[in-house]
């Protein structure tokens, strides 16, 4: 293990994984799910619509924030040109691969099970690259590519980055309220130009436009703390209880304000203030109880945790198309959808890791992504 590697945060990674694959099964069985859905089953229920809402949105800040907390060290360790190809190798070509061969199949899924009068072919090879391009759920690795540029251009550009060194200490009294704010502003303005869970999709990068500067801060935010020496001795260790107490309530505050958005009477602007401030209160409240919580509780290297660990990125990798085409497969059946979407999760997440395992991570030139 390097100096600073910290095994609850690839733990912590593990488990937003799982949490990732648990969304995408959720939004098949919600109420009011997004219209291009890829597959929603007949029969819905307003739990699924809650999990969905509460689910949401820790994931990707997480996801940011570990890859800012190994960013700099990876990039002083390797320099750029070394940190580079290991970027392109482990992200870029994933997501090329990702786009052309997984994500048509994948957007496939919409207008089969509308019986939509498109086959498979036409679809891979002309509606897709038109009117149904997408990035499936590779728009992740995409975005984070850019950014690892992005730190590779600013740190050619200055000097002073070049000799970061971690100097642990505690988080200031005005950090966490600054993430706030400027999420929360960006996150508020955004709106103004661009409709709630808008997707801008571009052959080369796709975003929630409201998500996309907090997705920037916390990446940032994760290089900070690598800085100084967050979860070591000397540098700031999130006590569980605080941040605990602070990760349910923001969660409570969250849900009805989310759910409630569209009907509420109160003027547009409003909305989308008490909105834009819970759902960054949130974001922030629960990276740092999940930190709390891990950090202390679940910081081991069992071999469960050390194959989790190993095989997640190639779970996230595979995981929808197996969702999407599972619950497509699973409408005729008369399960519950309780029942329905715990088959899903278990058997994607089996067939994931399984392939992961043994395909991606041994065969040559992937496993080198992989």
């Amino acid at each position: 293990m390097v100096e600073n590697r910290l095994y609850f945060l690839d733990n912590l990674r593990s488990v937003i994984i799982l949490g990732v694959v648990v969304l995408h099964v959720a939004i098949c069985y919600m109420m009011y799910p997004p219209v291009w859905w890829y597959v929603v089953n007949p029969v819905t229920n307003l739990y699924f619509t809650q999990l969905v809402v509460l689910v949401d949105v820790p994931l990707m800040p997480c996801m940011f924030f570990i890859a800012g907390y190994f960013a700099l060290p990876s990039l002083q360790r390797h320099g750029v040109v070394s940190f580079l190809q290991q970027k392109t190798w482990r992200i870029f070509i994933p997501w090329v691969l990702g786009i052309v061969l997984l994500a048509p199949p994948t957007a496939f899924s919409y207008p089969y099970s509308r019986n939509m009068p498109v086959d498979l072919y036409s679809f891979w090879t002309h509606y897709f690259w038109t009117d149904a391009f997408q990035h499936s759920v590779y728009w992740f690795l995409a975005l984070l590519f850019w950014l690892f540029v992005a730190l590779t251009i600013i740190w050619k550009c200055v000097p002073a980055l070049r000799n970061v060194t971690r100097t642990p200490a505690q988080a200031p009294l005005w950090l966490f309220p600054a993430v706030v704010g400027v999420s929360a502003s960006c996150f508020f303005i955004a709106l103004q130009f661009f409709p709630l869970d808008y997707w801008y999709v571009s052959y080369l990068l796709s975003f929630r436009p409201e998500r996309l500067v907090q997705l920037i801060v916390f990446f940032i935010l994760g290089m900070w703390a690598w800085k100084y020496g967050w979860f070591t001795q000397e540098g700031y260790r999130p006590r569980k209880r605080v941040w605990l107490p602070l990760f349910v309530l923001t969660m409570v505050i969250y849900l009805p304000v989310r759910l409630g958005f569209v009907a509420s009477p109160i003027p547009l602007w409003q909305k989308q203030i008490i909105l834009a401030c819970a759902f960054t209160t949130y974001s922030i409240a629960s990276l740092m109880g999940l930190c709390a919580v891990f950090s202390t509780w679940v910081n081991g290297k069992s071999a469960f945790w050390r194959s989790a660990s190993k095989n997640s990125y190639g779970i996230y990798y595979l995981h929808a198309p197996i969702v999407y085409w599972l619950a497509y497969a699973f409408i005729p059946l008369a399960w519950s959808i309780y029942v329905k979407s715990t088959v899903i999760l278990v058997l994607s997440m089996a067939a994931s890791w399984m392939f992961t395992a043994g395909v991606l991570r041994k065969a040559p030139l992937l496993k080198r992504m992989f």
